[in-house]
Order: C-alpha cells, then sequence, then structure tokens
C-alpha cells in the first residue's frame, strides 16, 4: 500500500509510515495528511491525503499565487472548484488554477485516497 501511481509519476511512499492504526484513528477525524518530501529549492509540495467516507478537506479556500493539482489513487473525490462540484475516481486528475476557490469532500460510502501537489511552493492561502 506504500506504492502510488499518478498520471503524474509512481510514487514510493516506503519511507512513510501508513500503518492501520494510523488509519483507524484518521477515521475519527475523517482526513489524515502524508507530507512527502522534496527536495531543496524545488518550489513544490506534495502529499498523499486519506479521506473517510462521508468527510470534508479544508474550508472553500483560494490560492493567490500556486496552482493545486489533485490525483485520485482509489476511492471518489468530489472537488468545489470555482462554482461547481466536479466528480473524480480513480485515476483522475484535476488543476485548480491560482485564485480560484476551491474545496473538496469524499461523499461516498468508502475512503478516498488522493495526491496532491501545490506549485509553486504552499505560501499563502486566502
Amino acid at each position: 500500500m506504500n506504492t502510488f501511481v499518478t498520471s503524474q509519476a509512481t510514487l514510493n511512499l516506503s519511507h512513510v509510515a501508513i500503518r492501520e492504526a494510523d488509519l483507524d484513528l484518521a477515521a475519527t477525524c475523517g482526513i489524515k495528511y502524508w507530507f512527502l518530501p522534496t527536495q531543496p529549492h524545488s518550489k513544490v509540495d506534495n502529499g498523499v491525503v486519506w479521506l473517510a467516507a462521508g468527510a470534508c478537506g479544508t474550508a472553500l479556500h483560494t490560492h493567490s499565487e500556486e496552482e493545486e493539482y489533485f490525483s485520485v489513487e482509489y476511492g471518489e473525490l468530489e472537488i468545489f472548484a470555482g462554482d461547481r462540484w466536479i466528480r473524480l475516481t480513480a485515476g483522475q486528475s484535476l488543476t485548480i488554477p491560482a485564485g480560484m476557490r476551491h474545496t473538496l469532500r469524499n461523499q461516498s460510502t468508502h475512503s478516498c485516497l488522493y495526491f496532491y501537489s501545490i506549485s509553486p511552493e504552499f505560501a499563502s492561502v486566502i
């Protein structure tokens, strides 16, 4: 379970401890983040997020300078972008341009795992 393939690359997360106990604990909150290390000066922030069935992600927000890329590894993810909800399933991805309001949720009956990348590096949230 520690290797994920996205449309951008294969992610080997052997250095990230994803334990069943972590998922159980995350289930009480509905969300669990694994921040992925990047090269110095890469100007990109990456991570993997587990989202419980019925859970919501961050509040509706905007990045003034950064675009954000999402790729669903398993499950279903709904992303509100601009003025509408977009449903993504495993293998699908979406890029939110800088300045666009967005949030996300998982309204399915199964958990979701997705990869995200914020570029240039995470610097501002409005």
